[in-house]
């Protein structure tokens, strides 16, 4: 009887992970330390494999007790699978790179090489942990020391004592033929003269990939969102490719927020709007329709002239009373006051919006975007943001009276958009909300959120699982959050905040909570130190492999309902255990309750390696192999 090449593929996955088709590994038992092992020694160096990835501090002495003779992974099509490389050597070297070669896999299959080397880490000294002077214990574990963060192009040097480390990436095309593909990767560095003559270089290592039978959902069934503050980007960046941070989010499946240009608004005499929305919308379908983004948000508000945003808009009452539209208007003209002291629209702001409104309507419908276009309402409604005069009108009630009016004039004009709003479900906002971002996860207690009672897509925002001095694993648990709590995806609220200085340091103090520190909040780029560019970050990237664990959970999810739609089989049985399984997958990987802020309570635990999720994604792989997309 001849093996199928499916099985095959499952038994190489069994002796490589160990796993089987059995419980969820809810907990890292066996392998609390870093899963390094020496894949590489010689002339006064070693060179460590750490596959999953996790955090090395720039001194940090790893064991050489475990070996590895190559680097082994696994990735579905359409994926980025990474692993680290930290070269440790006794002697100073200059002029070191690291670049993987193509793969060869079944059938003649080639995965063509990167034309660049791998980047390497730089570090972020940390000198206090992030969550001091805060009361509530930080959801990871925290510490001091240098933390590696942004991730380099180019040569890089390492004195002895210290590690030099290496994120390689293997990008898996998504028309990939599954099977197990083999190449290597090769570090070099520049000779010297007083190395001796036997001093090998480069070192190569062998790399073995094994290509998933299935592909990664496109479009992403997460309604991920991450904000770039636009003025930031435009002072410390003024010449980059807006398409190229474009692609930079979308391959992370975020939808970057905004998308310039901003449409050109003029306030006639008359209070006539003038609308020029070509720019835009070329900048729309590329993000729409080219990248495959799930949605996008219409541009509201001015951050700064010339700039319009989407994800901030309406000021708290008594604030919005005195807040204009257009912030700033091509034609200089001063716009309309958005709504009087009783919290109603004025007539002027219903008419400018309303055009506006109208305007992009018209463009979603023409493009077929309906249902994929958002339109913001107000930022946490039920906080108090306004200081000074007011402040005792600043309140729930009166901010939703405000939503609630504007949402009617968005339902009038444009019936083809979404409306957003940064809240948790309330009575007085039921009905009126497509899309929820959750910023505190309460009602989730440690499991799912209720369904609103109104309807609307729930996402979430939490601030606390980016911080640079966390574990590996951290950004990565959004995913599982999702999963666990029903959420839709989760909004970033900022990754460029302070870009001019985030090498200077990317550190967040609070005004409350006795001036409490965080690291990295609302800083998940650098300016490229000799380029015009940005450097992305390790949590940056951490972020995508939670997207891509979300992606491995919703398409097995897919595949069961399929299996059991089908009714009795011999799938049927497989299908009831594999839903067992997902019902209790982010169960070891995610706790609720870490935004600190809006939480009440100490923090729930969270994985703290990467060794969990890994292996439970690990697990689904073999559940979708078991249930194979068209079977009955």
């Amino acid at each position: 009887m001849q093996t199928s090449p499916a099985t095959i593929l499952r038994l190489w996955v069994f002796l490589l992970f160990g796993l089987g088709s059995g419980a969820v590994v809810c907990a890292d038992t066996a392998d609390e330390g870093l899963s390094a092992s020496v894949l590489a020694q010689g002339w006064k160096h070693r060179v460590w494999l750490l596959y999953p990835p996790e955090k090395v501090k720039a001194d940090q002495i790893l064991p050489d007790s475990a070996r590895a003779d190559a680097v082994r992974l696994s990735a579905a099509r359409g994926e980025v699978e990474p692993f680290l490389l930290v070269l440790r050597t006794e002697v100073p070297l200059r002029g070191v790179e690291v670049r993987l070669s193509e793969l060869k896999g079944p059938g003649g299959a080639v995965m063509p090489a990167p034309v660049e080397p791998v980047r390497t880490l730089g570090y972020v000294y940390v000198d206090e942990p992030s969550g001091t002077r805060i009361a509530q214990k930080m959801p990871f574990e925290t510490g001091t020391g240098r933390y590696p963060d942004p991730l380099l192009r180019g040569p890089a040097s390492v004195r002895p004592a210290h590690n030099l480390q290496f994120w390689v990436p293997v990008e898996v095309t998504r028309d990939a033929v599954a099977g197990v593909y083999r190449g290597e990767v090769a570090l070099s560095c520049r000779r010297e003269g007083w190395m001796p003559a036997d001093f090998v270089m480069p070192i190569r290592m062998p790399v073995e990939l094994l290509v998933r039978d299935f592909a990664l959902p496109q479009p992403s069934p997460l309604l991920n969102t991450a904000y770039y503050s636009a003025a930031a980007l435009l002072a410390a960046r003024p010449g980059m490719n807006a398409r190229e941070l474009y692609r930079e989010f979308a391959s992370h499946q975020q939808t970057p927020e905004p998308l310039l240009p901003s449409p050109v608004l003029r306030v006639l005499p008359g209070d006539e709007l003038e609308v020029d929305l070509d720019a835009w919308e070329r900048e729309a379908a590329f993000a729409l329709e080219e990248m495959r983004l799930p949605q996008v948000f219409m541009p509201v508000f001015g951050s700064a002239r010339g700039v319009l945003q989407g994800l901030y808009f309406l000021w708290h009452f008594p604030a919005v009373t005195g807040q204009r539209w257009p912030a700033h208007p091509e034609q200089g003209l001063p716009g309309a006051y958005i709504c009087d002291k009783e919290g109603r629209l004025t007539p002027g702001f219903e008419r400018l919006f309303g055009a506006y409104l109208r305007k992009v309507n018209a463009l979603v419908e023409r493009r077929g975007w309906a249902g994929r276009v958002l339109v913001s309402t107000m930022d946490e409604p039920y906080t108090g943001h306004v200081s000074g005069e007011g402040r005792e009108l600043d309140k729930p009630e009166a901010n939703y009276r405000v939503i609630g009016h504007f949402v009617d004039l968005v339902r009038a004009a444009a019936p083809s958009l979404r409306t957003f709003c940064t809240a948790n479900p309330v009575p007085e906002l039921e009905g009126r909300i497509d899309q929820w971002c959750l910023r505190n996860l309460e009602a989730a207690g440690n499991g799912r959120f209720p369904e609103p009672k109104g309807g609307g897509v729930l996402t979430l925002c939490d601030n606390y699982r980016t911080f640079i001095d966390y574990p590996m694993v951290a950004p990565r648990t959004l995913g599982w959050l999702c999963w666990k709590t029903g959420a839709r995806g989760w909004l970033t609220f900022e990754t460029m905040g302070d870009l001019e200085k985030a090498w200077q340091e990317p550190v967040l103090v609070y005004p409350q909570f006795k001036g409490g520190t965080v690291w990295g909040m609302g800083q998940l780029f650098y300016p490229e130190p000799l380029g015009k560019g940005l450097v992305p970050s390790l949590r940056w990237e951490m972020m995508r492999k939670g997207a891509d664990d979300y992606a491995y959970l919703w398409l097995l999810q897919q595949r069961v309902q399929a299996a059991e739609a089908a009714g009795v089989g011999p799938l049927a049985e497989v299908a009831r255990q594999a839903r067992a399984f997902l019902e209790h997958a982010a169960d070891g990987v995610a706790g609720v309750g870490s935004e600190i802020e809006t939480s009440s309570g100490p923090a729930r635990p969270n994985a703290q390696r990467q060794s969990v999720p890994h292996r439970i994604r690990e697990e689904a792989a073999l559940w979708l192999e078991r249930l194979p997309q068209g079977n009955p």
